[in-house]
């Protein structure tokens, strides 16, 4: 007797982005969940890209947003079925909870048979399956012969499967096999060797026909466990939700914001696992949303898209940004909205060919002062013998992406990464941007060596050391709309106008190169340094103001002031305090701290660098406002709350410190982490506090104990035992 599932199949056979009804989703999860209340998180899992007409999410947990992200989906294909997990540690079903009662579920839904024959392929379980009374084996070779031999397939999927062992198991599926596969896609590139997920991995390629698949995402940072729900969202499925935009369009029933919200980030996940020769999502995509018209409107920082009035907007221009970013390699026009941002080349701009050298032992972006052309197609060649090792061409270095964001001042997505999978890559970007080469930490140990690049259009570069004052006079007028300024320790991305006010970038890369010498120094991180800092304006940023990490982003209205240096004016604040996230170690930084510990890294750099007087850098540590603090947290019920609470309360703790014992107290404390005669380094925070009391006091040779108390930071009696022989200290004022 035939399945419902079995059944549906046959009925909807050839009808495009038909969708199983609801219930039958629900029923078919509900065999799977039978029993099953909570799995917990096994690893640091990725996203399933969810699109099959009979594809749908097993177990799902809700992002910050409360959109549901699918760690486990199922799918029906032709005769058989699949499985897949975005963790290959869970085929082993031995996290705890329910989990090895959901495996022995999924065994028996794929299989669609109480007692299959099941084989193993780089999964240690043989165990667990036969306690369900399953005739359980390992096999070795995945090939035809060796899947006749059993009714139900597990397989870790994480290694390189090649395409003819992808189409084996496709094809053992498509005649009644059950298949349940895992990895984590993330991982994929360090696992491979640097190969790409879409282009490189057989099996997940050979399954798109079933409408599931491993995407390179991550997600679940902080999910402890899934809970089994047997209903989830129908737009958890990316056709599903294709469908209900083209509805929408064509007049039907609007959909509500969490409904749109939850479509759009399927069809973003589901477009992430194409490769880039599969085209047929992306044509749906591009369908259902229908011809713009000339009159569409588009984002600017004057008049941004909004999620309350544009919301139609916003859904196209969000669904055109991800398929552009998957489109094919050539033929990629440029999109309306690059014109604003991130500009327009000049019509006469000249295209050129370079030839870039690139070092692997510094990982990261390559800059080549070249500039791809909105919708200009570009040739990069590198040496065959490093294809498919991880390289990548990036277009465009302002990489924070919008679609989080109620306002969007720019298109929500406007850079490309594409891995060098051949000798010759031919690409395009619908925006245009800067290109690099970006070069993988495993590289590090590839001789240098030369990538050409064609079709690219001249962009200012100053390189400290190989260019000077009278040769940027000429560089600053190449035609590209941006351009970089760059030292061993840090490179400044900023509009070609902004750049071209400048006139001495020697002195001011100088500069910026003793800042982060500096931060390098008193940190002790000279010798981790493995590339440069990056600073990148841009006209709307991911969160915040300014924000740290690989590129450090700041609004283009700062892109003056990270640009100037002299004696009256430079860079202020902001810029040493992102640039102290990028230094911040878990070891001296805890809860309360991830705000203050970088300050006092920034605010270093004042008296090192500048020579200037190291408090005139923020209104909230004049004198003035630390006798306040002091005042706030004398008179505080909860001292503690107060201070970890409010940055610049706990700020004027460390200042004190500074003023009396000098910055080399604070220079041998961040050092004292890397000197056995300290101890192990702290875990947790606990630890951490008790260290820095301990740490500082042996420092210093003055009992900080009381110190400590009278800011309320709490630490444990014994590390106040630990240093109780030293004399006490106290500043004045408390």
């Amino acid at each position: 007797m035939k399945s419902a599932i079995t059944l549906v199949l046959l009925a909807l056979a050839g009808v495009l982005h038909a969708q199983m009804p609801e219930a039958l989703v629900n029923a078919e999860r509900a065999k799977i969940l039978q029993g099953v209340k909570s799995v917990p998180k096994a690893g640091s899992p990725g996203p399933i890209g969810i699109w099959g007409t009979m594809a749908f999410p097993i177990l799902s947990a809700p992002d910050k947003d409360g959109v549901e992200i699918a760690v486990a989906a199922a799918a029906g294909y032709a005769k058989g079925r699949v499985i897949l997990f975005g963790h290959n540690s869970y085929l082993a079903g031995g996290e705890g909870g329910d989990h090895a009662k959901l495996m022995e579920n999924c065994v028996r839904w794929v299989a669609n048979k109480d007692k299959p024959r099941v084989g193993l392929k780089g999964v240690n379980a043989v165990n667990l399956y036969r306690q369900h009374e399953f005739n359980a084996e390992t096999f070795d070779k995945i090939d035809a012969k060796s899947l006749a031999s059993y009714d139900v397939v597990i397989v870790n999927m994480q290694g390189i499967i090649s395409t003819e062992e992808g189409s084996a198991v496709a094809e053992f599926v498509k005649g009644g096999g059950g298949f349940i596969g895992g990895m984590t896609g993330w991982a994929f590139g360090q696992t491979s060797g640097g190969k790409d997920l879409t282009v490189s991995h057989g099996l997940n390629q050979a399954l798109m026909p079933a409408g599931i698949a491993i995407t390179d995402m991550s997600a679940f940072d902080r999910l402890p466990s899934f809970e089994a729900r047997t209903e989830l969202p129908q737009m958890m499925n990316a056709s599903e939700a294709i469908s209900a935009i083209k509805k929408q369009r064509d007049g039907g029933s609007a959909l509500t914001a969490e409904q749109m919200k939850q479509g759009t980030n399927a069809i973003q996940i589901a477009m992430a696992a194409q490769p880039p020769d599969r085209s047929n999502l992306k044509t749906a995509v591009l369908a259902a949303l229908g011809n713009a018209g000339a009159d569409a409107e588009l984002p600017t920082a004057q008049a941004p898209l909004t999620a309350e009035k544009h919301a139609a907007q916003r859904l196209r221009l969000g669904m055109e940004t991800r398929v552009l970013r998957l489109a094919a390699g050539e033929g990629v026009a440029a999109h309306p909205a690059h014109e604003t941002f991130p500009g327009k080349v000049p019509a006469d701009a000249p295209r050129i060919t370079g030839e870039i050298k690139v070092t692997p032992s510094i990982p990261g972006w390559t800059s080549t002062g070249l500039y791809a052309a909105a919708g200009d197609t570009i040739t990069v060649t590198l040496p065959e013998k490093l294809a498919d090792k991880g390289y990548a061409v990036r277009i465009g270095c302002h990489s924070d992406t919008l679609y989080h964001l109620d306002k969007w001042q720019r298109a929500p997505d406007i850079t490309r990464s594409v891995g060098l999978a051949t000798a010759t890559t031919k690409t395009a970007s619908a925006f245009g941007g800067l290109i690099y080469i970006e070069v993988p930490a495993r590289a590090k140990d590839d001789a240098p060596f030369t990538t050409v690049i064609q079709n690219a259009v001249p962009a200012p570069l100053f390189v400290l050391g190989q260019d000077d004052d009278a040769k940027w006079a000429e560089i600053k007028k190449r035609p590209a709309p941006w351009a970089e300024l760059a030292c061993d320790k840090l490179i400044l991305s900023c509009p070609t106008e902004v750049a071209r006010a400048i006139n001495n970038p020697t002195q001011l890369m100088e500069f910026w190169k003793k800042v982060v010498e500096a931060q390098d120094d008193i940190t002790n991180q000279t010798a981790e340094r493995k590339r440069p800092e990056r600073i990148v304006a841009d006209v709307q940023i991911s969160a915040g103001y300014m924000h740290s990490g690989y590129p450090i982003m700041i609004p283009t209205s700062a892109a003056p002031e990270m640009t100037t240096f002299g004696k009256l004016k430079f860079p202020g604040w902001g810029f040493y305090h992102e640039i102290g996230h990028n230094h911040q170690r878990g070891d001296f930084t805890f809860d309360g701290t991830v705000e203050v510990t970088n300050n006092v890294i920034g605010m270093y750099c004042y008296d090192a660098v500048l020579k200037k007087d190291w408090l005139i850098g923020h209104t909230s540590i004049t004198e003035e406002a630390r006798k306040e603090h002091i005042q706030k947290i004398m008179k505080a019920s909860n001292k503690w709350q107060v201070w970890k609470s409010e940055p610049f309360t706990a700020l004027t703790t460390y200042i004190q410190l500074v003023q009396e014992f000098g910055w080399e107290s604070w220079r041998k404390y961040l050092h004292s982490f890397a000197d056995d005669t300290f101890g192990p380094a702290p875990k947790g925070d606990d630890e951490r506090r008790d260290q820095f009391l301990i740490r500082y006091s042996k420092i210093t040779n003055k009992n900080l104990g009381p110190f400590f108390d009278a800011w309320g930071i709490p630490v444990s009696s014994a590390a106040k035992a630990e240093v109780s022989k030293l004399d006490p200290w106290m500043p004045k004022g408390m």
